[in-house]
């Protein structure tokens, strides 16, 4: 009797262990109003220049469809959707060669731009150049995409 009860408590331990790891590899999250201290993460604005409400999502991963995401700190834009909304983007990296692609498509399509750290642990785009207010999907990894794909800040 006790072997299965020793063996039921390994198991058990496994199965959340397991479980933990699962659900923080390789995610991108919508933490809406702020990334907690949470890194990489990309803050969209609603207007150029940083301006307005921000929608943010933190870690690697991507986000298919923007759709169901909004804005939602104060601020012109708040509660809209942020597919075909976004007017700038801040990106903070948790290393010096993670990168932030934001797609005119959804499903990572379609022209881009790039916000790739390069160094400083930050990228910026004051006005998107190919994804102005036509913002349909994302991707978060670590390193750069091919040169020449996305428009790069």
């Amino acid at each position: 009797m006790k072997f299965f009860k020793r063996a039921a408590a390994v198991g058990a331990t496994v199965a959340l262990l397991t479980l933990s790891g699962v659900s923080q590899a390789g995610a991108t999250t919508y933490t809406g109003k702020d990334c907690s201290g949470a890194y990489p993460c990309l803050r969209f604005y609603y207007n150029s220049n940083f301006k307005g409400s921000e929608a943010n999502f933190v870690g690697y991963g991507k986000i298919n469809n923007l759709a169901g995401y909004e804005f939602a700190t104060s601020g012109n834009g708040k509660g809209l959707s942020v597919k075909n909304n976004a007017a700038s983007a801040f990106f903070i990296a948790k290393t010096t060669d993670e990168t932030a692609a934001i797609y005119y498509s959804s499903n990572q399509g379609g022209p881009c731009d790039e916000l790739w750290a390069q160094g400083s642990k930050q990228a910026q785009a004051n006005k998107l150049n190919k994804t102005y207010n036509n913002n349909a999907s994302l991707k978060i990894f670590d390193g750069s995409q091919a040169a020449g794909i996305c428009y790069q800040f």
